[in-house]
């Protein structure tokens, strides 16, 4: 298991800061056993301190941000988030054990991820769109099921993935109905 720090614009207190964490990320690293990598990243922004910890978790990636003055108190915040979100995980790995989420999906909703085709024609753009923000993802292969866990673990609305079956781009998002939906490219055309 890895710990990496990186610090941006953040100067004043790197030692303090890692006297602070390092006994705290000991901590949740042995509760958390099947935790691979840890980074966290604090940066400075006037008199803001943004601490991101980013946790990789036996495939999943968990992410926590917190912005405050101090950055002590912002990361002390972002670890009691991270470790809801791996008492979920642990809650939801325990829940589904190793029945699919598609499964289950059907068994409660009588629903599970559903393929459905796109628009006849999508709406026009409006006037001063622009794109404000662009992130780059690694897409790794996996079942949809997973990439639906995976988008819960994050609290996102949609995941991209890779199917592991086809090899193809998909994507999973959330119905407003509570399930999940699938699109799949289709390049019959």
């Amino acid at each position: 298991m890895e710990i990496s720090y990186q610090f941006r614009n953040f100067d004043e207190g790197e030692r303090r800061f890692r006297e602070h964490a390092d006994p705290r990320l000991e901590n949740l690293t042995r509760q958390y056993e099947r935790i691979e990598n840890l980074r966290v990243t604090v940066t400075g922004q006037r008199n803001w301190r943004t601490v991101d910890l980013t946790v990789q978790v036996h495939g999943a990636l968990l992410r926590a941000e917190e912005r405050n003055t101090d950055a002590l108190t912002a990361f002390d915040t972002a670890l009691s988030r991270m470790e809801r979100q791996l008492g979920r995980l642990k809650e939801r790995q325990r829940a589904f054990g190793h029945e699919s989420l598609r499964t289950l999906a059907v068994e409660e909703r009588g629903a599970g991820l559903v393929s459905e085709p796109a628009e006849e024609e999508p709406e026009p753009a409006p006037e001063g769109l622009r794109i404000v923000r662009t992130k780059a993802h690694s897409l790794k292969p996996m079942a949809p099921e997973e990439a639906a866990l995976q988008m819960e673990l994050l609290g996102h609305d949609f995941f991209v993935f890779i199917d592991g079956d086809s090899g193809q781009v998909g994507v999973v998002y959330r119905r407003r109905d509570g399930g999940y939906g699938l699109i799949e490219p289709d390049l019959a055309q």
